[in-house]
């Protein structure tokens, strides 16, 4: 099964730079405490997962470079994905709030999976954001989310289960807090392997893949 093997690749790529993960990790939470340092930091344990993937060794020159080159794209991505969720809980708080949505009761108990399943699916988006963003040879902001859509609707149980992992991962780390340190480190491996493995499936015998411009290099 494909999700199993990008997990398990992606838990050997994880382990072979736990050292590097432990302190970006710990950096990371850190950077999340003053909000803005936060998409830097991110950028900084994606680039970690990048050349973990890659088979690329780690250094920190190599992690301070990728910090500085993401750092303001990750923050801007951030804010998008923010925003999309702020619309989500908007419209499910407006719906759901006796006096103020205009729509009767059977209506709204249509609204509210509704808006659950545009919720799950931006999971699903954004689970990929933050790589394609340092993966595709022209990153940009909306070039990340267009191919993270487009990879989401041609593989979409793949991407459902890997972001099944991912939430766990999550739950698991708040329920354990001192795993919160490694959650960014293996979310990141998690979602570069898996942009690698199914963008490589999607590519077609003449060369071409769906999901445009991805490096392949390493």
């Amino acid at each position: 099964m494909i999700v199993l093997r990008i997990v398990m690749r992606a838990a050997r790529s994880f382990y072979d730079e736990l050292s590097f993960h432990v302190i970006a990790g710990l950096a990371h939470l850190l950077a999340w405490l003053l909000v803005l340092p936060g998409p830097f930091a991110l950028s900084a344990v994606y680039t970690i997962g990048q050349k973990a993937v890659r088979g690329i060794g780690v250094s920190w020159g190599v992690i301070w470079s990728g910090a500085k080159e993401f750092g303001l794209r990750s923050l801007l991505l951030a804010i998008v994905v923010v925003a999309g969720y702020g619309i989500v809980a908007a419209n499910l708080w407006f719906y759901n709030t006796p006096g103020i949505s205009p729509l009767p009761a059977t209506l709204t108990a249509l609204a509210t999976p509704l808006f659950i399943g545009i919720g799950l699916v931006w999971t699903m988006i954004a689970f990929y954001a933050q790589s394609f963003l340092m993966e595709l040879e022209q990153p940009g902001v909306r070039e990340a989310l267009r191919n993270s859509l487009s990879l989401t609707v041609l593989k979409p149980l793949p991407t459902l289960f890997l972001t099944v992992v991912a939430l766990v991962a999550l739950a698991i780390a708040f329920v354990v807090p001192p795993l919160l340190v490694l959650l960014p480190g293996f979310v990141s491996t998690l979602s570069l392997t898996a942009v690698r493995t199914l963008v490589a499936e999607t590519v077609q015998p003449d060369g071409n893949s769906t999901a445009k411009g991805s490096k392949e290099e390493g």
